[in-house]
């Protein structure tokens, strides 16, 4: 009995170190994506996706998530929301705001809110002020044009109502983003150019893709929290067993859509990680 016991707690012991150094690990995920309407300027682009942080750090000031991402030599950098968690407190803003210093240094800089902003107006307007002295694109249901030697794509940033995430404490009955919602925030999709659009959810893919996106990149899932061998990602911050999109690319007639499992929030078998995308044309 006493043997049983024992090996009960070392493995108890063993499953909750595993656990802790699964919800401190960064990794680097690196994609290659192809697109043929991808202009001739822009093969090659390196973007980093991050999405995320909520209230996590990565060394001192995230230092080391900073070392990361420089390492990379990115071209862009796209943030799709949740900088921040909805209650946390502005003292544990300055991390969060020399990283995303640190990170403009580097190369431009595009952010859109997600859920948790959201649900903190007042800290996301302090938050978007700060960010914006700082020389950070947000986009917030708009666009900005991107130009390399000539030739340009077009970056969309979507913010949807928070009615499109919760009801109050409810998860019920959600505001359906559909291809009429995403152009009454955005305006017409150019067919002329190609079109990457931000957006903190991925559940939407679907009606992205029929607006007229060519690449989307989101996140909000954290790769499902938990991540179960052969079935992926467990739950999603709508208390949603095995959601569709958690972590990867995914692909449809004309999109492609990039998730990032993020970096915040707890984890298992789910390193938190720092997606590079290199763009190819073909």
């Amino acid at each position: 009995m006493k043997r049983i016991l024992k090996l009960s707690l070392t493995a108890a012991f063993f499953a909750g170190w595993g656990i802790y150094i699964h919800d401190r690990q960064l990794d680097v995920h690196r994609i290659e994506l192809r697109h043929e309407k991808l202009p001739e300027a822009f093969d090659g682009v390196k973007i980093i996706h991050l999405s995320d942080l909520h209230q996590k750090t990565f060394g001192e000031m995230n230092g080391n998530l900073i070392i990361s991402c420089e390492a990379v030599k990115p071209d862009y950098i796209f943030f799709t929301g949740d900088l921040i968690s909805r209650n946390e407190n502005r003292s544990f803003f300055d991390a969060k705001l020399f990283l995303m210093e640190k990170l403009t240094r580097l190369c431009p800089v595009y952010y859109i809110p997600g859920n948790h902003e959201q649900d903190s107006p007042e800290n996301t307007i302090y938050l978007c002020r700060k960010l914006r002295k700082l020389g950070v694109k947000i986009l917030i249901n708009k666009s900005d044009t991107v130009t390399r030697d000539g030739e340009s794509v077009r970056v969309w940033g979507l913010m949807p109502s928070i009615r499109c995430y919760h009801n109050g404490r409810s998860f019920r009955h959600l505001k359906k983003i559909d291809k009429a919602y995403i152009t009454e925030l955005l305006g017409q999709c150019s067919n002329d150019e190609f079109n990457i659009l931000l957006s903190h959810t991925p559940f939407a893919f679907e009606e992205y893709e029929k607006w007229g996106a060519d690449l989307i990149f989101a996140g909000h899932c954290h790769g499902g929290i938990i991540r179960l061998p052969f079935l992926g990602g467990l739950l999603s911050p709508e208390r949603r067993f095995f959601p569709k999109y958690t972590k990867g690319t995914y692909f449809l007639e004309n999109s492609k859509m990039v998730v990032s499992a993020g970096l915040g929030k707890f984890r298992v078998n789910n390193p938190s990680e720092i997606v590079v995308v290199t763009l190819k044309k073909g």
